[in-house]
């Protein structure tokens, strides 16, 4: 053997040592006595295995869930960890919540930087819980949120399907950097309050590619977000795409720089909706962008109720301090299930300022393909290729 296919030889050997060095650790549940077939409670071996690999400082440590169904009673995971990636959590099967959970959260990660979730199915099991709210007199367990995430940086959440929520499937709460990447969300029509995601109090998070199917809002936006951009979305049934309810409470952060584009809303309650609460508590919307939406049998395809006070209590007769301005519609086109297809009820105290209109275009599905009618109160801006466009702007 030469001296060169020698070097060359050992050169082979010293980088397949190297990879084999730098391959991430993985942590199996199933290595910790979790056991498939959802009847027996896997949090504790989820728990281990997830400290395993929270603790390892390696490259990009996994946690693995393997094909098969996990019953998890409630699982807290926390960080920081030590991996300077954060730890990737792959799930190959389904993790199935019990009937009720004794806390607001499900699966709850915090302070879990870096944290990146891949593939499988989060089951909320909400039926028996929505058949307690239904039925008048009981005394039911806190709704339980399915994915909640708070206060964690950087994190990526892909190709994830949670269905069946007792309440909110997915919340972002006080986090920066996270981004939601074909997420499929599924619970029925008319399952109460199961939004698809809730976002608030965080900046710059990305949902993309994504489907919502919920009795509540696809996605909603909460107080003191910024940097939220929603592409490539279907949302149907539910309650549509909403910034709000906001000015419900003294001291609420403003949400600024909200963008949607190339979304299609179908046989929702609500289109493109911009809500808050008829109190004097301030705040501010700014900055939001609506373009390229296509809307097909939606009740309210383009809405902004400044004027919202569920059961007239604790705010009828006051005036929205919330104020918003520099808000963008651009290229919505479909049909609506109502007459009047743009409404526009702003706060007399606070009007709505810069309200821009292009290239609208919807029909009344009762109304034989003509336009739907508009409506303005205490807003100003403009419109251009709009039919009947509201009168105020």
């Amino acid at each position: 053997m030469s001296v060169i296919t020698v070097v060359v030889v050992v050169g082979v050997v010293l980088a397949l040592a190297a990879a084999a060095s730098v391959m991430a650790a993985e942590y199996s549940v199933v290595d910790y006595g979790a056991r498939a077939g959802g009847r027996a409670d896997a949090a504790g071996a989820f728990l281990a295995a997830w400290a395993a690999a929270c603790g390892d400082d390696g490259e990009r440590p996994v946690m693995r869930v393997p094909a098969g169904t996990f019953l998890v009673g409630r699982a807290y995971f926390r960080g920081p960890c030590r991996s300077a990636g954060g730890v990737v959590l792959a799930i190959d099967g389904t993790v199935v919540a019990p009937p009720a959970v004794g806390n607001a959260s499900w699966i709850t990660f915090h302070y879990a930087h870096g944290l990146a979730i891949r593939g499988g199915t989060l089951d909320g099991n909400g039926h028996a819980f929505w058949a307690c709210k239904a039925a008048a007199g009981r005394r039911c367990p806190p709704g339980t949120t399915t994915l909640d995430i708070s206060q964690s940086n950087n994190v990526s959440v892909k190709r994830v399907t949670l269905v069946d929520s007792k309440n909110v499937h997915v919340s972002i709460f006080d986090c920066a950097g996270v981004t939601l990447q074909g997420v499929r969300i599924a619970a029925p029509a008319d399952s109460p309050n199961t939004d698809g995601i809730h976002v608030a109090l965080s900046r710059d998070v990305a949902v993309l590619s994504a489907t919502v199917r919920t009795g509540d809002d696809c996605v909603s936006v909460g107080p003191g977000t910024s940097g939220v951009a929603i592409r490539n979305i279907r949302c149907g049934p539910g309650h549509g795409i909403s910034i709000g309810s906001l000015g419900g409470r003294a001291g609420e952060g403003e949400v600024r720089n909200v963008t949607v584009e190339s979304a299609s809303l179908a046989g929702t309650q609500n289109g493109l909706r911009i809500k808050t609460w008829g109190k004097p508590f301030a705040g501010r919307v700014s900055g939001v962008r609506f373009a390229n939406v296509a809307m097909r049998d939606v009740q309210n395809p383009i809405v902004v109720d400044q004027n919202y006070c569920p059961g007239n209590v604790n705010c009828p007769g006051q005036s929205s301090g919330v104020k918003i301005s520099d808000v963008e519609y651009e290229g919505i086109t479909g049909t609506s299930a109502t007459a009047v297809a743009v409404r526009f009820d702003c706060s007399g105290s606070n009007p709505c300022t810069g309200i821009r209109l292009r290239n609208i275009n919807l029909t009344y599905d009762g109304g034989g393909g003509k336009p739907a009618r508009s409506f303005c109160k205490n807003a100003g801006g403009s419109a251009s290729g709009v039919v009947i466009p509201p009168s105020c702007l």
